[in-house]
């Protein structure tokens, strides 16, 4: 009997997977659209990123490939990345983003370079090579992206000098790996990614050479300040520190440019100043006017209420005499007999 039930157990787990892959697969929506203007799709398969540990240290959820062709045989081919958030989305947008090119008005930011475009919008990183779509058309594509999330972007991004800067050298940094794969000078526990840190790696040039820097961005200047010593016992890194910001350059080629570029970084603390409303109700003299307008608008109301309804009676026993707002016939005053009797003894 305990044979018998346990292959009928494994046969309902298996049934039961099968008919939640099925559903799963039902209800699954594409991020890829059917149609690009005259592109119409051929064919829609999911994919796994080039770099799976990146994309995995990025919170990459699910990709989708589409390939699509036109009457008149162009061809193009589009990738969508969702990830987690929209950090993960930009971070993995500088990560395959080609070299050079243009930037062009698509989505939140995009580069554009020969046959190939990368765009970054909400949690969505989106690759498309070969033939070009009409703009009207990617932004429409863009715009029916399932479970899009917008957010501000990373606010070290703010502080990253812009005199000098290498342009598209920026790579995000959110863990180990991507660290690892731009900056091997600082060890992970140096950067302690366990307090929700995250960093942005750039290059710049300079007389000297050129300059790597890595900006961290803590969550507080306490967090940055207890890390400072660690960073100041690596070799070959000068560091600063500016607030919640840490910068590092790495093995510059003279300390003189890198004590050059870390100046540029400066925090600069937003202070929202938030200004008290006094209420009505706190007034006292507006508060007695509002008693007053009021007891007024009452007292009005009250009055053409009872004017309402007597004057509903009154038409009512002249025209309507049968109907239910009409008076009865004994619907009359109550008179006391309060005459006093002869002999002074009161009410007769």
């Amino acid at each position: 009997m305990y044979g018998i039930s346990s292959s009928v157990n494994r046969l309902l787990a298996r049934a039961i997977v099968g008919l939640t892959l099925v559903a799963s697969q039902a209800f699954a929506v594409d991020l890829v659209p059917d149609a690009l203007g005259d592109f119409l799709r051929e064919e829609a398969d999911p994919i796994s990123p080039e770099q799976p540990d990146l994309f995995d240290e990025f919170g990459f959820e699910e990709g989708q490939s589409g390939t699509y062709r036109t009457p008149d045989g162009r061809r193009l081919e589009v990738e969508a990345y969702r990830f987690q958030d929209a950090t993960g989305s930009l971070a993995a947008y500088q990560w395959i983003r080609p070299a050079g090119g243009d930037f062009v008005p698509y989505g939140e930011r995009a580069v554009q370079k020969g046959r190939t475009t990368v765009i970054h919008f909400g949690n969505f990183a989106v690759r498309m090579i070969g033939d070009e779509a009409f703009g009207e058309h990617i932004e429409a594509m863009l715009s029916f992206l399932p479970r899009v999330a917008l957010q501000a972007e990373p606010p070290v991004l703010k502080y990253v000098p812009e005199q000098d800067l290498i342009p598209f050298s920026g790579r995000y940094v959110l863990g180990p790996e991507s660290l690892t794969s731009v900056a091997p000078e600082v060890p992970p526990s140096v950067a302690a990614f366990r307090y929700g840190t995250e960093a942005q790696f750039v290059r710049y040039e300079s007389a000297a050479g050129e300059l790597r820097m890595i900006l961290f961005y803590y969550p507080s200047p306490q967090i940055a300040r207890g890390q400072l010593e660690e960073f100041e016992a690596l070799p070959d890194v000068l560091v600063k520190r500016s607030g919640p910001l840490l910068a590092a350059v790495l093995s510059p080629p003279t300390a003189d440019a890198a004590e050059r570029l870390l100046s540029r970084v400066r925090y600069v603390a937003e202070i929202t100043v938030t200004h008290r409303t006094v209420g009505r109700h706190e007034d006292l003299a507006t508060l007695i006017i509002d008693i007053v307008i009021f007891c007024a608008l009452l007292a009005l109301l009250m009055t053409v209420g009872g004017g309402i309804v007597a004057g509903s009676r009154i038409l009512a026993r002249r025209f309507w005499p049968n109907s239910v707002l009409a008076p009865s016939e004994s619907d009359t005053m109550v008179r006391l007999d309060l005459e006093v009797r002869p002999g002074g003894r009161g009410p007769r």
